[in-house]
């Protein structure tokens, strides 16, 4: 379970109560929701290459930094990774925990909090034009759930895996046939064929859905939205058959509305080198999660690298260790990821 629900995530809630039920599960997809696109034209061919490398680490202090802030950029929404607590008027997540550790180890001493300036990025390659030093909400690191690709790398830097994730689908939860017991509306990915299947554009996880057929050749239908949040919203009102993004932030999901519940089923071709439990995955893609720089920002990405080695070191018993328990403590990765090879020139 999380930490605490959130006032943002008890106010999704109250405006889903009442939400009319599902419809039945082999009816005909509903209508595209008002103000929701079609699939682009244009695929994100992030998934044709999987990156779990980065320039080896460096306690030399980044000169960027000289001014003593670092801007960090956010999904507002992520619950497990970073969301904004209204009770608390406080970012919190797996991930803003590993920033502030980066940050203590920066300025010792000083409250971590007060030298890291947050601002709202959107998911996936779209977060990463605000590395730009021009444009006019910069930052200098995105801390999202963000997977390290190829395609990625052409645009920016990337540190050391710090988090081994895999994509797969939450789902209605509804009463098992002849049966009270609840179970997943639809069991696993095959059962989604010609389903709508919702993630956020200019994502890995919209890529995967776009690519993704059953075994009998069924190829999902794609819905795409600026946030993972909004999947959820349209999943609970009936408006998507699944929500389909990395592991990782579905238990978060899960977790704040009992009315939906991960698929259960492998896919046809799972993904899975990654996971704790083999026996009972369910992820169909490999997510390495990175924390993304501006290209030329090398002795930032050097920085972050030495901190996150130096949670490799203590791994469950130090930084990364409580951070996990924390926010996500039924997330079936193998621990915290090893650094992988170090690069000299970037792209490699």
């Amino acid at each position: 379970m999380l930490r605490r629900t959130t006032a943002w995530a008890a106010a999704v809630l109250l405006a889903l109560s009442g939400c009319a039920a599902a419809g039945d599960a082999t009816g005909a997809a509903p209508a595209r929701p008002e103000g929701v696109g079609p699939p682009g034209e244009k695929d994100n061919d992030a998934l044709s290459c999987l990156v779990r490398r980065s320039f080896p680490p460096s306690d030399v202090r980044p000169p960027k930094l000289a001014g003593g802030k670092l801007v960090a950029g956010v999904d507002l929404s992520d619950t497990t990774m970073s969301h904004w607590n209204a009770a608390s008027h406080q970012f919190e997540g797996f991930n803003i925990d590993l920033l502030l550790a980066v940050a203590r180890s920066l300025w010792p001493g000083a409250d971590p909090r007060s030298k890291i300036t947050f601002r709202a990025v959107p998911p996936g390659t779209g977060a990463l034009k605000q590395l730009d030093p021009l444009h006019k909400q910069h930052v200098d690191v995105v801390a999202t759930s963000l997977t390290a690709t190829c395609e990625r790398a052409a645009l920016a830097y990337f540190s050391s895996d710090y988090l081994d994730s895999g994509q797969t689908a939450l789902v209605r939860r509804v009463p098992g046939i002849g049966s009270p017991a609840l179970r997943p509306e639809f069991a696993g990915m095959e059962e989604l064929g010609g389903r709508r299947v919702c993630a956020p554009r200019e994502t890995t996880s919209l890529t995967a859905i776009r690519r993704y057929r059953t075994a009998s050749g069924r190829a999902l239908v794609p819905v795409q939205t600026e946030h993972s949040i909004d999947c959820l919203v349209m999943l609970r009102q009936g408006q998507v058959d699944a929500a389909s993004t990395d592991e990782n932030i579905l238990r978060g999901f899960a977790a704040m509305a009992p009315d939906t519940m991960l698929v259960t089923d492998p896919p046809r071709e799972p993904s899975c080198a990654f996971n704790a439990k083999k026996k009972d995955c369910t992820w169909f893609t490999d997510e390495p999660h990175s924390f993304a720089f501006g290209r030329g920002d090398e002795a930032l990405v050097r920085y972050f690298n030495y901190v996150l080695q130096g949670m490799r070191d203590t791994d469950k018993s130090g930084e990364w260790g409580r951070a996990h328990d924390e926010w996500l403590p039924t997330h079936p990765d193998e621990g915290m990821p090893a650094a992988g090879p170090s690069v000299t020139v970037w792209p490699w």
